[in-house]
């Protein structure tokens, strides 16, 4: 095996990061989720790992939004990054007008987790928490919005 000389195995914790937040403005489709968040999950070791429990819960605009717990067997390919579509589950105060008010313009976010590896070495726990800012919405166009149509903007 090619890192792991004389039989020792050397582990290093997953990175997880955000890849994206997805917020469902769109009333036409109630069945998705209203908010979805995305994560990265880096793998740097040379053998395969395992997902078993993510936990996180998402901010923004420094307001609680939603929080997921899925107990889920999910495989995390060895060397690679993998992402996952993960859909929250809405805090009791936030209603469909509070997610429609960040369809637009820049906003802060901050999620906070953790997720559980199986290892070799038997199961990890690892803690992540990124903010910055993201920018939701985009200018209308023929694929994201429906032509006026009398042609006005």
């Amino acid at each position: 095996m090619a890192c792991t000389p004389l039989g020792v195995w050397i582990y290093e914790d997953p990175a997880v990061t955000v890849a994206r937040v997805r917020l469902q403005t769109d009333s036409t489709t109630p069945q998705r989720a209203p908010v979805e968040v995305a994560i990265a999950v880096r793998n740097p070791n040379d053998y395969a790992l395992s997902a078993t429990r993510v936990e996180l819960r998402l901010q923004l605009d420094d307001e609680p939004i939603g929080r997921l717990t899925r107990d889920s067997t999910v495989a995390v390919p060895k060397a690679t990054t993998s992402t996952v579509a993960l859909p929250l589950v809405l805090d009791a105060g936030t209603s469909d007008a509070r997610i429609l008010s960040f369809g637009s313009g820049r906003h802060r976010f901050l999620i906070e987790g953790r997720a559980t590896f199986v290892t070799p070495f038997g199961p990890r726990k690892v803690r992540f928490a990124q903010a910055g800012e993201l920018a939701f919405g985009s200018p209308a166009s023929s694929a994201s919005a429906p032509a006026d149509p009398d042609g006005s903007p």
